[in-house]
């Protein structure tokens, strides 16, 4: 079975559960106590479908005693889906929230980072894409939003292994490197070989919108992803949206997500490690 193959199947098997798992919940109040047994199997199913879709990095928890584990094991070809948070079920019974991204998709919040929720979504998954995929395939473009949202990764601006652009037309800026990269990917016979760009951007002004669902209907054949907060816009088909009120929802689903955390230290260490890969790779030569 190729890689493809067995992440599109267990994304299928995953988005499944899922919904059964929110059938599950409502059906509850009717059908106690017999459910239990019926919800804990669908949430072992998505918890064993999240296992396979977000392997190491990907998926597991982002506390200090992960900053020692392998970088950049995720081939640079491959799909990747990712952890942002956990879903609580109800009682006993939590599964990892997961989306598609590199490889398939975008990532568009509807509240900006004013709401820390929303920074430590962006914080987490932009590490987590880092630290799988590796600086050399995956080069984050990221747009300064003023509340230290990027603490930590700045080192990899730095060496030069990302582009932070400041907060003043950054959004603008930003996506003239996209659309750059994307007309770059586009005119080469076989794009594989050039980094994955993964666009960050905090909060979206409303004359931006038009070019960035644009921008978000070519990217992904064009190893481009992007991943928004304050999206004002209509839904785009390749994103998977989030929303961010009392509760934090995804892609429609009615039950609440808790949104992981990444501890400050964490990030500075992984990127420092990367920071410092490169340059003993760059010494080597």
């Amino acid at each position: 079975m190729s890689v493809r193959k067995e992440f599109n199947d267990a994304v299928s098997g995953y988005r499944a559960a899922t919904g059964m798992a929110e059938t599950a919940r409502d059906l509850a109040p009717k059908f106690a106590p017999d459910l239990p047994d019926r919800q804990r199997r669908l949430i072992t199913q998505l918890a064993q479908a999240a296992t396979v879709i977000t392997p190491g990095w990907l998926g597991q928890a982002l506390t200090r005693a992960a900053e020692k584990a392998p970088l950049g094991e995720a081939e640079g070809t491959h799909p990747l889906a990712v952890r942002i948070g956990r879903c609580d079920a109800g009682g006993d019974y939590a599964f990892p929230v997961v989306v598609n991204l590199l490889g398939t998709g975008h990532l568009f919040v509807d509240t900006d980072t004013e709401d820390p929720r929303v920074a430590s979504l962006l914080r987490t998954v932009l590490l987590r894409l880092l630290a799988a995929r590796g600086a050399d395939s995956c080069r984050p473009l990221m747009v300064d939003d003023g509340h230290e949202t990027f603490t930590g990764f700045d080192q990899l601006a730095r060496a030069g292994l990302a582009t932070l652009v400041d907060s003043d037309n950054g959004l603008a800026t930003a996506l003239d490197l996209a659309e750059a990269h994307v007309e770059q990917a586009v005119g080469r016979s076989d794009a594989s070989d050039i980094p994955e760009l993964i666009l960050v951007a905090p909060k979206t002004p409303a004359h931006l919108v038009d070019r960035l669902a644009r921008l978000a209907a070519q990217a992904v054949g064009a190893r481009l992803h992007l991943i928004v907060g304050g999206w004002p816009g209509p839904v785009v088909t390749a994103a998977t949206h989030v929303v961010v009120s009392d509760e934090v929802r995804v892609a429609g689903v009615a039950m609440p997500v808790d949104v992981d955390a990444a501890d400050g230290d964490l990030v500075a260490t992984v990127c420092r490690r990367m920071v410092d890969e490169r340059r003993w790779f760059e010494e080597g030569l």
